[in-house]
């Protein structure tokens, strides 16, 4: 839930008698704060009461709080198509099945704070009884049951659409993850008709509306089961990336192929970037593994400035996983490697030759050397220090195959 920066709130101190502000509400007493904002008529409200203390078993014993969008017509005494609203005193009412939250307070340019009482309707406990519910509704419950509109009508337009032998909870549970009975004939109009009442608040939960399947199904996905169009929503795979994707090429892509292409991070702008290379990616799947080996666009650029252009997307990629940069081909370069074969570059970053190594090596006389010949030395064990130490001992040898020799023979192997 979000907070609205007010203006007003100078106002509630004013508004609330001391008395009030020290007491949470009992059993008989429920009252709060509220903030409100108004924008393209509706209302964004947030109601917030201190929850009494025997409430939820104990486990919580904070504020309570709701926020939720109305149109604005659903408060009665709020002007309509008014979005900068400044009033310094202003009362109106949210009227219920289960009682009326009334709101007093005031709002600057379109936002508002103030206090509200829920005053509850005698005969909603006996509406639900005839309905077969006998739940225990003290004045707290029916609070919340009002603040969703939790009442008979809907209980009523629930059993007419098939969700009957429903819990209160089970019930209040589905308005308050926005399952309205527009929503449930929404996706019964397209085709899908959801056998419990928990399966819709999934749907509702995964953000599948019924613009979104008429959306997707526009595309061409006509023949989805309701279990994949949650999949796809989950995954990303709007209708704005499908389309995207089908301008790139890949009109035929199947579900699964949408939503791995989407998980592994291939958009169609990660397409446009690897086909400007020149570089011959056929399928889906060959993007997805450039983009899993973390072949980007600006990783080619970088190898091309370092000279090699014209790798292959399988040469691309071992040398990503090898990590060789084009920062390792510089090093190279500048202590006289230039234009190695892409496998010579991969070797010797994998025995851990680096341009440090080779500049160090260089420092002491060994200079001329083939790349195998540092390779080997590398993984010997001749380093720059063993180079000075085995010098102290009277060795002046520069040939590496000798400081192999001196390595494997024990010269140096306490240190």
């Amino acid at each position: 839930m979000r907070y609205i920066q007010l203006v007003a709130l100078a106002a509630l101190a004013l508004l609330q008698p001391a008395s009030a502000r020290a007491q949470s509400p009992g059993m008989n007493d429920v009252h709060g704060t509220w903030t409100a904002e108004l924008k393209n008529g509706k209302v964004f409200l947030q109601v917030r009461a201190p929850a009494p203390r025997d409430w939820n078993s104990d486990r919580w014993n904070g504020d309570w709080s709701m926020g939720q969008t109305f149109p604005v017509e659903e408060l009665t005494g709020l002007p309509a198509n008014d979005e900068q609203l400044t009033v310094s005193s202003v009362k109106f009412e949210m009227r219920r099945e289960a009682g009326t939250l009334a709101f007093e307070g005031s709002f600057r340019d379109g936002r508002g704070a103030g206090l509200f009482n829920f005053n509850p309707r005698a005969e909603f406990v006996a509406d639900m009884k005839r309905l077969g519910f006998n739940d225990d509704l003290p004045l707290w419950r029916r609070y919340q049951l009002a603040v969703h509109d939790v009442g008979p009508k809907y209980v009523a337009a629930l059993k007419a659409e098939g969700y009957d032998k429903l819990t209160l909870d089970e019930i209040q549970r589905a308005k308050t993850h926005g399952v309205s009975i527009e929503y449930i004939r929404d996706i019964k109009g397209q085709g899908f008709r959801v056998a419990t009442l928990e399966a819709l608040v999934r749907t509702r939960d995964h953000g599948v509306t019924g613009d979104y399947i008429r959306a997707m199904k526009a595309e061409g996905y006509t023949g989805a089961t309701l279990d994949e169009f949650v999949r796809l929503r989950d995954h990303g795979v709007t209708q704005g990336y499908v389309q995207e994707m089908k301008s790139a090429g890949f009109a035929n892509a199947t579900l699964e192929d949408l939503v791995r292409a989407r998980d592994h991070g291939v958009t169609p702008d990660f397409v446009k970037e690897i086909r400007a290379f020149g570089l011959n990616v056929s399928t889906l799947e060959g993007y997805i593994r450039l983009r899993d080996h973390g072949v980007r666009a600006q990783f080619i650029t970088d190898l091309k400035a370092a000279g090699y252009d014209k790798l292959t997307i399988e040469e691309l990629i071992r040398v990503r996983d090898h990590g060789v940069t084009s920062a390792f081909l510089r090093e190279l370069a500048a202590n006289g490697y230039k234009n190695l074969p892409i496998e010579d570059v991969v070797r010797t970053k994998d025995h851990g030759v680096s341009g440090d190594y080779i500049a160090d090596m260089k420092e002491l006389g060994l200079k001329d050397l083939t790349l195998a010949q540092i390779v080997r030395m590398r993984d010997h064990g001749v380093t720059p220090g063993f180079v000075n130490h085995a010098r102290s001992r009277g060795f002046k040898t520069t040939d590496p195959d000798e400081l192999v020799r001196l390595k494997n023979g024990g010269l140096y192997r306490d240190r």
